[in-house]
């Protein structure tokens, strides 16, 4: 009964509460890339809010925790997620993108979650074009409007500030080193950062970092006015690094064919093979369900929900990934027959 309710939660909070913001919040940001003078820029940017759709889907499970303010939180998700997705489109398609520039540019998510004191509004000064007309700007000034509305921003605003501090500093090795140096400087960097997290490898604390998730998590319970302090640290435990990863992996498992011809980084490359991360996702599960918390059911939702829009995916069915989808469909446990159907049905209204 509870995968029941659980399934049809999902699916219409979805349909009803968040689409509805997406395509709204799309449309609106859409229409500022019509300022873009420059044709890869602003193609970029374009490329970057067609994704968002998927995206909001797999980060709507940030709004299954008590007294989310569900409208506010998809809101805030989105608008930060724009930024993300735009630098990411914009380092990964140039060729001429420096550390300077790569630093500079990732700063703007300091200032749109208003923990930088003084705004750095100049993101373009170390990139060829110089400019993107005032773009990113306009992304940083949203997200910020909507982060100040948060009820209980001072109690993760801490964490937000740790988890970003590494967020960009991962973005910085990952994009400014050359192809000979990746490996090594991004080993370098998460040996130095990952001690605590001794459970996870080199490549493991890269992809919890990289998801991102666990920023958009915090974001999303801040907008509960009577979020405690405890609260906060028992839902980001059993979310971080767990779930973080979770999310990680199977985004890179999605893109493995598409990465593997086009030559770009995928952290699962550095399996052995299949077996061996769909083995790494159930034991990522079982330590998300065995923190003792009072979240536990909201745990299950949440990795039967990022499960199931995962192996739904068209591209989940290709190759051996069939293989494997058939494993992590039953990693998911009792119900995810019922998360699934809910997956593809959004799917099949189009809704991502």
């Amino acid at each position: 009964m509870r995968n029941i309710i659980g399934s049809i939660r999902f699916i219409n909070r979805y349909i009803r509460r968040i689409n509805p913001i997406i395509n709204k919040k799309s449309e609106e940001y859409y229409n500022y890339t019509g300022r873009i003078s420059k044709y890869n820029i602003k193609r970029n940017a374009v490329e970057a809010l067609k994704q968002s759709s998927f995206d909001m889907a797999v980060s709507s499970v940030c709004t299954f925790w008590p007294g989310v303010n569900v409208k506010l939180a998809s809101e805030v998700i989105f608008s930060f997620m724009a930024i993300i997705r735009y630098l990411n489109k914009i380092c990964e398609n140039s060729s001429v993108v420096t550390e300077a520039f790569i630093r500079v540019v990732f700063s703007s998510l300091k200032d749109a979650t208003n923990i930088r004191n003084e705004s750095f509004e100049k993101y373009f000064t170390f990139f060829p074009s110089k400019d993107d007309n005032g773009y990113l700007s306009i992304l940083v000034e949203k997200c910020r409007q909507k982060i100040q509305l948060l009820p209980s921003f001072d109690i993760v605003r801490d964490s937000i500030s740790a988890y970003l501090a590494l967020y960009i500093d991962l973005q910085v090795t990952k994009y400014s080193s050359n192809d000979n140096e990746k490996e090594v400087n991004l080993i370098r960097w998460s040996t130095a950062h990952g001690q605590k997290y001794p459970d996870l490898t080199n490549w493991e604390f890269c992809m919890c970092i990289d998801s991102g998730l666990d920023i958009l998590l915090l974001l999303s319970i801040a907008t509960n006015p009577n979020l405690s302090v405890e609260d906060a640290e028992n839902i980001n435990t059993s979310f971080f690094p767990w779930v973080s990863c979770i999310h990680k992996i199977l985004e890179c498992y999605i893109k493995y064919n598409d990465d593997l011809s086009s030559g770009s980084l995928n952290y699962i490359f550095y399996y052995d093979n299949l077996k061996e991360y769909e083995d790494r996702i159930r034991f990522f599960t079982d330590k998300a369900l065995s923190v003792r918390t009072a979240y536990k059911s909201n745990v299950k939702s949440v990795l039967k929900i990022i499960l199931s829009l995962f192996i739904t995916d068209p591209k989940a069915r290709e190759g051996m990934n069939n293989i494997t989808s058939k494993g992590l469909y039953k990693s998911g446990g009792k119900g995810m027959w019922l998360y699934s159907l809910s997956a593809k049905i959004l799917r099949a209204l189009k809704k991502f």
